[in-house]
C-alpha cells in the first residue's frame, strides 16, 4: 500500500495518509503531492490524518506549509482528524486554530459545498 492515496470527490482533491506514524521520512513525499496539486490548479484540499496515531514536528510544519499555499493562492485545506493521541502535536504547538478539523472525510468535502452556497 501507498503511504498516500490520491483521490478526487468532484472538484475536491483528498489526500489519505495511510501511515500510523507520518515522520520526516514521507515529508518531502507529502509536499511534492501537494505541489504537483496546485501546479494543475486545484485549490480545494482534504488531507485525511484519521489513520495517524502520532505525528512529528517535520510532518506537522508540511501541513503548516501547505495550508499557507494553498491559502496563498485563494484554496483552502481541510484536515481530517488524526487518532486522539495525534491531537496531542497539535495542541502542543497551538496549531488547531490554524486548520479546520473534521470528524470525517466526508465532513471536510461538503464543507467546500457549504462554501459556495448562494446566499438566500
Amino acid at each position: 500500500m501507498e503511504n498516500f492515496e490520491k483521490i478526487f470527490v468532484d472538484d475536491v482533491f483528498v489526500i489519505v495518509v495511510h501511515l500510523i506514524s507520518p515522520t520526516f521520512l514521507e515529508a518531502n513525499e507529502f509536499n511534492e503531492i501537494i505541489k504537483q496539486q496546485i501546479s494543475f490548479g486545484h485549490t480545494r484540499l482534504v488531507v485525511d490524518l484519521s489513520m495517524c496515531e502520532h505525528i512529528d514536528s517535520t510532518f506537522l510544519g508540511e501541513l503548516i506549509k501547505s495550508f499557507k499555499k494553498m491559502t496563498y493562492i485563494g484554496g483552502a485545506l481541510r484536515i481530517v482528524e488524526p487518532a486522539i493521541p495525534a491531537m496531542d502535536i497539535f495542541t502542543s504547538t497551538n496549531t488547531l486554530r490554524l486548520f479546520d478539523l473534521y470528524k470525517t472525510r466526508e465532513d471536510a468535502i461538503k464543507s467546500f459545498e457549504e462554501d459556495i452556497q448562494p446566499e438566500s
